[in-house]
């Protein structure tokens, strides 16, 4: 196959895998300073919303006016990597938006440079945010034990 590259038969090689390495170094990343994930985890405990969720919000689904949240949508796992699907539920919730957490939005709104369909929180090299990841970061299991 390279040499059908070379000798200009294909534009590449389709065997070839790329960008694996790029995506494992993210989630290494993040597992190293969990603190960068301080932002998604702020947004998780002041709206309750599932961790998936959190992962899944998008620029569009946050009403700045009404500082309101809809959520109808949560990045989870599977076969192929992390997918977006619908919420567990199956239907849209709109989930308010408090006083603490409304000063940290707009800056998010404007690192996506207010593109609607961009992630309004991401890991630290701007990729999706996985349950594992942040499950880990915040000791959630232990968390949980601990509470009963």
């Amino acid at each position: 196959m390279e040499q059908a590259v070379r000798d200009a038969i294909i534009d590449r090689n389709p065997a070839k895998v790329t960008g694996w390495l790029s995506e494992y170094k993210k989630f290494e990343d993040e597992l190293d300073d969990p603190r960068t994930l301080s932002l998604p985890v702020k947004f998780a405990a002041s709206t309750a919303a599932r961790i998936g969720e959190v992962s899944g919000v998008r620029v569009a689904d946050i009403d700045t006016t009404s500082w309101t949240w809809t959520v109808h949508r949560q990045t989870t796992p599977s076969p192929g990597g992390l997918v977006d699907k619908g919420t567990k539920g199956k239907r849209a919730r709109k989930v308010p938006i408090i006083a603490e957490v409304r000063e940290l939005v707009p800056d998010r709104i404007a690192a996506t440079d207010r593109d609607p369909a961009a992630r309004l929180l991401t890991g630290p090299r701007g990729g999706r945010i996985s349950t594992a990841i942040l499950r880990n970061a915040t000791h959630w299991d232990e968390v949980v034990t601990k509470l009963g």
